[in-house]
Formats: C-alpha cells, sequence, structure tokens
C-alpha cells in the first residue's frame, strides 16, 4: 500500500527538488512510497492524507512547533539535514526505509 510523504518547506518551491530526488532514490530502492511538496501552510489541509512529513532545514526554527501540532495527528516528523541536497535526499529515504522497518516490527507484534 502506498503512502504518501511530504516534504515540507516555507512555499513549497525548493521542496519540489528535494521531494523529485527523495521520490527517484525510493522507487530505486523498491520502497512504496509517494512523495511529494508541501508549503507549511498547507499542512492543516493535507495532514489527513500524509503518513511522514520531512522538513526543510530551513525551518529548523519552527520545527518543533511542526512537530507538536503533526503528533496530535499521529503524523512523525523529521528534520533534514543542511547541505549537499543530494545527501539530503539519502537521508529522507533512510526516514522512509526507517518507518518501513518500525511498521513492519509493529506489525509483527500486533499478529505475532
Amino acid at each position: 500500500m502506498t503512502r504518501t510523504a511530504a516534504i515540507v518547506c516555507g512555499a513549497g518551491v525548493s521542496s519540489t527538488f528535494l521531494a523529485r530526488a527523495v521520490r527517484t532514490l525510493a522507487i530505486e530502492r523498491g520502497l512504496d512510497w509517494a512523495v511529494e511538496p508541501l508549503a507549511e501552510d498547507q499542512l492543516p489541509i493535507r495532514i489527513d492524507d500524509l503518513a511522514i512529513v520531512l522538513v526543510g532545514h530551513h525551518l529548523a526554527d519552527r520545527f518543533e512547533a511542526l512537530q507538536s501540532a503533526l503528533a496530535l495527528s499521529g503524523v512523525p516528523a523529521a528534520l533534514l539535514p543542511a547541505g549537499d541536497p543530494a545527501a539530503t535526499a539519502e537521508q529522507g529515504v533512510a526516514l522512509l526505509h526507517a518507518l518501513d522497518s518500525a511498521r513492519s516490527v509493529s506489525e509483527g507484534h500486533l499478529h505475532g
């Protein structure tokens, strides 16, 4: 089942490039994720569609508030590192993989 991850930035512009890179890497690695860019002000509208929110580093000063708001909806959030876009995309895919692994473990416990 495909889940959706959002890459959030202030206006949705810089996240477009990062979302494309993360989506490409996820597909190459066989991960079943839709990855899309999202402007910060669109989060309340889309929250019910998201499995995880990856936050651009330039929003680090607002990350705790975003993370708290998302936690109320049960959606995990992670702050992406600053720096090289390729390394940031790799980190994004690692976070998606970690969420898949955690889900597999919890499903195993539920059904095991």
